[in-house]
């Protein structure tokens, strides 16, 4: 009886992790994998307004147009300046990413971002946010890989 309950209790707890959803879609499951690819800017907000989209620095109302995440960890984005490289890693809950740029050194930084939402396939979606002091930014990407 003690095994059928333990039994019972794991396949419970695997349905439940594996029904994990983000904020506004999609599920958590295999995030890696849906998240290594290209992405591209579609839209971007500053505490709710619209925030044009280039490459610059989002701290005065621009923000980057691309990103690429690969499957070996390494990242990369424009900010109209150079190619910012770096790693990038998920949170154990795959809800948060952590960005870590190291080149160009000068322009060396860590970002983390709320995922809110992420779909698969050759049209997904990836929503972050961040804040940074007062501030909320909020970014809309498609997938463009």
């Amino acid at each position: 009886m003690k095994k059928v309950i333990g039994m019972l209790a794991l396949s419970a707890a695997v349905l439940l992790g594996s029904c994990a959803k983000y904020d506004e879609g999609g599920s958590v499951n295999n995030a890696d994998k849906k998240l290594t690819k290209e992405w591209a800017m579609e839209r971007a907000f500053k505490n709710g307004n619209s925030v044009e989209v280039v490459n610059a620095n989002p701290q005065i109302g621009e923000v980057t147009e691309n990103w690429k995440f690969n499957d070996d960890g390494t990242c990369k984005t424009e900010d109209g300046e150079s190619t910012l490289r770096g790693t990038w890693s998920l949170s154990n809950d795959s809800k948060s990413l952590t960005v870590i740029i190291t080149t160009p050194a000068a322009k060396a930084s860590t970002q983390t971002y709320e995922i809110v939402k992420m779909t698969k396939g050759t049209d997904g979606e990836l929503i972050w946010k961040q804040t940074i002091g007062s501030d909320e930014y909020r970014y809309e990407m498609r997938s463009s890989s």
